[in-house]
């Protein structure tokens, strides 16, 4: 790392002075644009490359599967020349037969291909000239990449201006849509004809052979077109294809139109009810009637607006529940000591009581918590004292967690690991119940890793000492 660089990746412990003009800041913003810029290019330039590389390999064993049937099925358009070599030398052999007299009696004059022929070969064409533009494309579409990534000469702040300026070409002309979307899709148009084509052939074939492949066909279409189905009504959804993609844009388009659609039927509603209003006043229980039905049909319209304007299908996770995925994630992955650590720290700062509560009632997470515990006081027991602070620092942290957890929205019973709050309760001389000494050396330790006087003092804080007090009472 360069002097510059080093710099530049300083912590912050001031607000830096603002510049006189944009980007006059010594380097600093353009420093760290640079960097994202770089990596956001590499991303895109390296994941299009790749589905490319992908696509052509594919979209060449297609046409060459295709071409096999053109292969077979295109000779059946046109009579067979060996049908009438072989007429002809049958009249040889018998001698005096005289039903071939002239070129219309031959079998190739007299020839009418199957009617179903036809549609087979249009479709096995078409799915190959599919296989052939996507190829044809996707070499297109690496060229293209090629020049996305092309460093032209000059300065930095040259380099830079024109690379934003192609990155914003980019999105204006659909380049990743072009090469993630439109291509796929014409490959998979393509499979999906010459499925299509291939059941015809076959029938012609074997009907009942047909029937059998039909079933298959149908079923690995049906998957396909749940999956984008499920990636439509989840946009998270793993299952993405250029399918999913068109019906979420055309779901989106719809909004608009769904929210017109009810507003327009509240209009026509309230036009009525007016025009009925004026011609009969007579009748107040009626209109009295119809007024709340308005009221209602208008909270049902505003409830819809809202509704459809905000998100169509799945409701996406909020920003609490992405907090406890995080969490969960480093958790119950991470072996790195430093990001455990600032993972327990964190949960500590969260306050949201339903978050806590998911965390608390996962039985895996809130194991892995006194595991590490367990394992980082083991360490800081055995170790000598020049290498204890890692894990004395560790077991404070988890030891916090567990406490802020379980004291937070739970109970002192909570904080006993899962395989063994069954065994919490014991039974005692006292009409009482009490916990076991083992659980209450435990709790002690964990408050004394914690510090609870200092950092996370809670009202169930005299319950640690109060179950101490009952398990060696006073005279003990």
């Amino acid at each position: 790392m360069n002097t510059t660089a080093y710099a530049f990746e300083q912590p912050i412990t001031e607000r830096p002075e603002i510049p006189a003009r944009f980007g006059e800041d010594g380097g600093k913003f353009y420093y760290y644009y640079d960097q994202l810029a770089d990596e956001l290019d590499e991303d895109l330039t390296k994941r299009l490359k790749s589905q490319l590389d992908g696509l052509l390999i594919f979209a060449g064993l297609f046409a060459g599967v295709n071409s096999a049937f053109l292969a077979l099925t295109l000779p059946m358009m046109t009579a067979d020349p060996a049908n009438d070599t072989n007429a002809l030398l049958l009249q040889l052999v018998k001698g005096g037969n005289t039903t071939i007299n002239s070129e219309a009696d031959l079998p190739s004059a007299t020839f009418s291909p199957p009617p179903a022929i036809y549609p087979v070969n249009i479709l096995f064409a078409v799915s190959l000239t599919c296989a052939l533009m996507s190829s044809f494309l996707a070499v297109l579409g690496q060229q293209w990449l090629v020049y996305y990534r092309k460093r032209s000469g000059g300065g930095a702040a040259h380099q830079r201006k024109e690379q934003l300026r192609r990155q914003l070409g980019a999105q204006r002309w659909g380049l990743e849509l072009v090469l993630d979307d439109i291509l796929p899709g014409l490959l998979q148009i393509g499979l999906v004809i010459f499925c299509i084509s291939f059941l015809l052939y076959l029938h012609i074939l074997n009907a009942s052979m047909s029937s059998s492949i039909a079933g298959i066909v149908g079923a690995a279409l049906a998957v396909t077109v749940g999956a984008a189905l499920c990636a439509t009504w989840d946009r998270m959804c793993p299952y993405q294809s250029p399918l999913s993609h068109l019906l979420c844009w055309a779901m989106d388009r719809m909004k608009s139109v769904a929210v017109a659609i009810v507003w327009l039927f509240i209009f026509l509603k309230a036009y009525l009810y007016g025009f009925l209003r004026t011609r009969g006043r007579r009748a107040g229980q009626r209109i009295q009637a119809r007024e709340s039905s308005g009221h209602h049909l208008w909270r049902l319209a505003e409830e819809v607006t809202y509704r459809t304007v905000m998100r169509v299908g799945r409701k996406e996770e909020s920003a609490n529940d992405l907090i406890v995925a995080t969490v969960k994630r480093v958790i119950l992955t991470s072996e790195h000591t430093a990001a455990l650590i600032h993972a327990a720290t964190n949960i500590c700062a969260i306050d949201d009581k339903a978050s806590l509560q998911q965390l608390l009632n996962d039985p895996a997470f809130f194991d892995r918590l006194h595991d590490l515990f367990s394992t980082f006081w083991e360490s800081a027991q055995s170790l000598p004292t020049q290498l204890r602070p890692v894990p004395n620092a560790a077991a404070k942290a988890f030891a916090t967690a567990i406490l802020h957890l379980g004291l937070s929205v739970g109970t002192i019973m909570d904080l006993a690991p899962s395989k063994d709050r069954a065994l919490v309760i014991q039974t005692s001389h006292h009409v009482q119940a009490v916990l076991s000494e083992e659980l209450v050396w435990y709790f002690l330790d964990l408050a004394v890793f914690a510090e609870l006087e200092e950092d996370l003092w809670d009202g169930d804080l005299k319950g640690v000492y109060t179950m101490i007090l009952e398990t060696y009472p006073s005279g003990a």
